[in-house]
């Protein structure tokens, strides 16, 4: 009877340390699935993150590229606001331009000139003109001067009724260009 006591806790020993370590087994399986769902999971937060990245930069970008096409439209218009300094010429073209359209007189001269202070900055040439005619010609080409692009500053602006049908308009002022 002792044998068989003896060959019972042996058998139960037995079969309590292969549960044991088929339990073991389990659960370094279970931890192991764990480690590697954690790792496949962070793998998958990471291409998410990155895919969100990619996603928002190509948004971005096509939304620069319509903004790009819209403001290429006015580049010629805001190179003209601020012309360079070679293109000022044309400052005094454009102005005899206006008063003939508008039926005024202009008589102009550039004067002194304010260079450019370093990249990025603008220099500015004085001016002083005269503008003789009648009242609604002197507010016609006034306000075709604003419509012109250019960046003026008036200094003085001086105007005279010389006649019931004439009027004469004196400004100084600076007009600005790009120190590129």
């Amino acid at each position: 009877m002792f044998d068989k006591a003896l060959d019972f806790k042996k058998s139960f020993y037995i079969n309590l340390g292969i549960l044991a370590a088929i339990i073991l087994v389990f659960v370094l399986f279970s931890y192991l699935l764990r480690m590697s769902i954690d790792h496949q999971i962070s793998v998958i937060q990471d291409i998410n993150s990155k895919k969100s990245f990619v996603s928002d930069s190509s948004n971005n970008l096509s939304v620069l590229i319509k903004q790009w096409n819209f403001v290429r439209n006015y580049a010629q218009q805001v190179s003209l606001m601020v012309p360079s300094k070679d293109n000022l010429v044309n400052f005094q073209k454009d102005l005899n331009d206006i008063s003939q359209k508008d039926g005024v007189s202009l008589t102009f001269n550039f004067g002194s000139e304010t260079p450019a202070s370093g990249s990025g900055s603008l220099g500015s040439i004085g001016f002083s003109s005269i503008i003789t005619g009648s009242q609604s010609g002197i507010l016609n080409f006034i306000q075709d001067v604003e419509n012109k692009y250019y960046s003026l500053k008036i200094s003085s602006l001086e105007l005279v009724q010389q006649s019931d049908t004439s009027s004469k308009l004196s400004i100084t002022g600076q007009v600005f260009y790009s120190g590129k």
